[in-house]
Parts: C-alpha cells; sequence; structure tokens
C-alpha cells in the first residue's frame, strides 16, 4: 500500500509538473508568430550593432522616440519596474528602446534619455528606411504629422513591447493594456530558463 501511494505521490507531482510547464503565458504568446530578433543599427554609443550582440541576455525591444510625451515615457519606466524586480543588475535583460524618429533622435539624445532608466536600456536608431524595414518586421506602425513654423512635428506610433529570449526567439508580446505585474509573472519564467 505504501508503494502505491508513493507511485501515486510521483504521478501527480509529474502532472503538475507537466501543467506548470505548459501553463499559459499573462501577455501574449508571440512564439513562431512573429520573426526571431534581427537587426543592424546604430546603438547610443555610435557603435554598429547587430541582434546577436545580445544574444544571452532577454530582450525587451521597444520603438518610441524621446520626444514622446505619454507612451514612451510611461512604456520606459514600466519596463523599469519590470527591471528592478526581475534583474536589478542586468546581468540577464537588456531594453533596446528603437527610435522612430531618426530625423531629431541622435546618439548623443537617445543615450541621455536611456540613462534616465538605467543601465540595462540602450537606445538605438537607424536611417529612415532601416527603421521602417524593422517595423514593418514587428508589425510596428508609426507615422509622422506635419511640420509647424519651427521645424517641430508629431510622431505616431504603437506602444507594443516585444519580449525575445537569449536565444533571439521571440516569446511574448505587451501592449499598453499590459499590467506590470504581469510583465514582470511572464518575464521572471523567461528570464529563469
Amino acid at each position: 500500500m505504501k508503494k502505491i501511494k508513493s507511485i501515486a505521490a510521483i504521478a501527480i507531482l509529474i502532472t503538475l509538473s507537466a501543467c506548470a510547464e505548459d501553463e499559459p503565458t499573462r501577455l501574449t504568446n508571440v512564439s513562431g508568430l512573429i520573426p526571431d530578433l534581427s537587426f543592424e543599427l546604430i546603438d547610443e554609443d555610435n557603435k554598429v550593432v547587430t541582434a546577436s550582440d545580445y544574444h544571452g541576455y532577454t530582450v525587451a525591444l521597444f520603438f518610441g522616440f524621446t520626444n514622446c510625451p505619454g507612451i514612451c515615457p510611461t512604456t520606459m519606466h514600466q519596463l523599469s519596474q519590470v527591471l528592478a524586480d526581475v534583474d536589478p543588475e542586468g546581468s540577464s535583460m537588456k531594453v533596446l528602446f528603437v527610435s522612430v524618429d531618426p530625423k531629431r533622435d541622435t546618439v548623443e539624445k537617445l543615450k541621455k534619455y536611456t540613462d534616465i532608466f538605467g543601465p540595462a536600456f540602450i537606445g538605438l536608431r537607424g536611417d529612415e528606411s532601416a527603421v521602417k524595414e524593422m517595423t514593418k518586421k514587428y508589425r510596428v506602425t508609426f507615422g509622422y504629422g506635419d511640420s509647424d513654423a519651427q521645424g517641430n512635428y508629431e510622431v505616431s506610433h504603437s506602444g507594443a513591447v516585444f519580449v525575445f529570449d537569449s536565444k533571439g526567439e521571440a516569446k511574448l508580446l505587451a501592449t499598453q493594456s499590459s499590467t506590470t505585474e504581469d510583465m514582470i509573472y511572464d518575464v521572471k519564467k523567461l528570464v529563469n530558463l
């Protein structure tokens, strides 16, 4: 009887373990639905970088611009909260902030902006065609408003955050309605794989 109870307990543990592995994510699971991380851009230190430079890290990819009054600072602050909980040292995770306003976002401006959020945040830029190619790949939209007399213009863009595993494989999508708690929950599991 003792042996049967032990076998039953092991069977239950195996079943629970299998369920934990198949547990649904709180964010949108995009595994196999969007391309793996792939780009060649200029980083905030004015160096050419590619996706492979970030292999070994869980990567959160966000498209925005430094003059953004709402979506960008809110999302970047949310990502800094995720990092503070999941990887405070920035040793396992990086946030790549790709500018959709390369005309105004110089490398110096990007560095100043990302430094506000911490060393795990890295600003990236490219010419407009490189940015359009990348945003098309990840189904991100952006557009420019008309310039005023001083040359200022608005930039509209989507607020999606894509999360890639340490091999650069697309795993998760967070939207503006995603909570910080849900992001922490899913990203923590991904970082600890």
